[in-house]
């Protein structure tokens, strides 16, 4: 019964709260983490109170989770125990007076314009592999996108006569791209056999439409040239195209739409302008400055 439970409860995410696949894994995920502590304790999901969380997430804590991971799993536990509530499987909901831990924010990591060119200046090799791999640094670069809207790309999503990036995503939205970008597109492309306009626009080496964890293998093989015992990762990738934006003069509405945020995104934004930046605007903005 708690299989379909479960089941039904994702069912309800995806159909009633139109979340995405990663964040709808996220909860199933942590959701289930939760009942196999509760099987190994000895306790039905349905007889589940408030200390019984307290303690679970206690464990979390003490198994050196992020304020970020622990956070989230209230919020997935939260969640499920109002689905349960509202469909009267229970009669209270254990969690309902729970707060998440407060999350230190940090200005998110970032590559500096100079590594960036470093990265996108080296000598890659002239075989698909090199020319896939340079395209797709080029493409997150240019374009923010997320390491999944990237892999879900087709060849049809994207025309280089205009320099534009169609994305599919939860927020669809059309994406500027350079002639840096659209040149190593054109060479990729080029070296590609039997194209067909639905094809997914990034392959692996078997000719498979590329995957979360090799987008993540082929960026981490280029980590050394820039900074060693440094990853690069796409989010890096995406928060370095946000700030070099901002920090150029783009508005911050703008990025937002690009980057396919909702308005609560904002200030995630301004944490990525440096501080000498902003005092730089408000010099050359403010009349009494």
């Amino acid at each position: 019964m708690m299989v379909s439970v479960v089941q039904a409860f994702i069912d309800f995410l995806k159909n009633n709260k139109k979340l995405s696949d990663n964040t709808i894994d996220s909860y199933k995920r942590d959701i289930t983490q939760f009942l196999e502590y509760l099987e190994k304790i000895n306790i039905g999901c349905f007889e589940v109170k408030k200390a019984t969380i307290i303690n679970y997430m206690n464990l979390l804590k003490h198994k050196n989770r992020s304020q970020a991971t622990i956070s989230r799993h209230l919020s997935s536990i939260k969640s499920f125990y109002q689905y349960l509530f509202m469909n009267r499987l229970i009669d209270e909901e254990p969690a309902y007076t729970l707060d998440a831990p407060k999350i230190e924010r940090k200005v998110p990591a970032t590559l500096s314009i100079d590594q960036v060119d470093k990265l996108l200046s080296y000598e890659f090799e002239k075989s698909e592999k090199g020319l896939r791999d340079k395209a797709i640094i080029e493409v997150l670069y240019a374009t923010g996108l997320k390491v999944s809207e990237l892999i879900s790309l087709r060849i049809d999503d994207v025309n280089l006569n205009y320099g534009y990036i169609y994305c599919k995503s939860t927020k669809e939205r059309f994406i500027p791209i350079g002639d840096s970008a659209v040149d190593a597109l054109q060479n990729y492309i080029s070296v590609r056999e039997n194209v067909k306009n639905n094809d997914y626009l990034f392959l692996n080496m078997r000719g498979k439409a590329l995957t979360r964890q090799g987008c993540w293998k082929i960026i981490k093989e280029y980590t050394d040239i820039v900074n060693p015992g440094f990853d690069i990762t796409p989010s890096i990738l995406r928060k370095s195209f946000a700030k070099h934006m901002l920090e150029n003069g783009a508005d911050i509405r703008s990025v937002q739409e690009m980057l396919g945020y909702k308005s609560t995104g904002s200030n995630e934004l301004i944490s990525l302008i440096a501080k000498s930046k902003i005092k730089e605007v408000y010099k050359k903005s403010h009349p009494r400055a």
